[in-house]
């Protein structure tokens, strides 16, 4: 039994960690028009914390979506915007780092709905635990 608690209590913090160390998309808002052919930023932010944390790449992508349906990020990431290394670094009145990252939805994409993706991976704590995370968001091509 006792070993059972302190399993619980380490899973917990693992979990606490890795959800304190997920990036996040701070634009485009989500419901944006983006126009095709034309640059636009992504956003990327990462809460501050005091946890250990070593950026390694995203992915920025993204999938047409006209009926309102897209493949979950984890099965497609659609056309890829962006794919590297991510810097995060605080900014002019900002409360968390982030970076810009100047990308461009190719002129001959389908307009109407799409789904904005992103695949961070990082290497969080003391143990360099290996975590992937997905986030997406819905915006518009015009």
């Amino acid at each position: 039994m006792h070993f059972l608690i302190k399993a619980l209590i380490a899973t917990t913090l693992m979990v606490v960690s890795v959800c304190a160390q997920g990036a996040f998309i701070n634009l485009p808002a989500p419901g944006s028009s983006i126009t095709a052919g034309t640059n636009f930023t992504v956003q990327i932010g990462l809460p501050d914390t005091l946890t250990n944390s070593d950026e390694i790449s995203i992915v920025i992508g993204i999938q047409s979506c006209p009926t309102g349906n897209c493949f979950p990020i984890s099965e497609a990431m659609g056309t890829v915007l962006y794919e590297g290394p991510f810097n995060p670094e605080f900014g002019s009145g900002a409360d968390d780092p982030y970076e810009d990252f100047s990308v461009q939805v190719p002129a001959s994409f389908a307009t109407g709905q799409a789904q904005l993706g992103l695949a961070h991976f990082n290497l969080i704590g003391a143990l360099l635990f290996p975590n992937l995370q997905l986030v997406n968001e819905t915006v518009y091509v015009v």
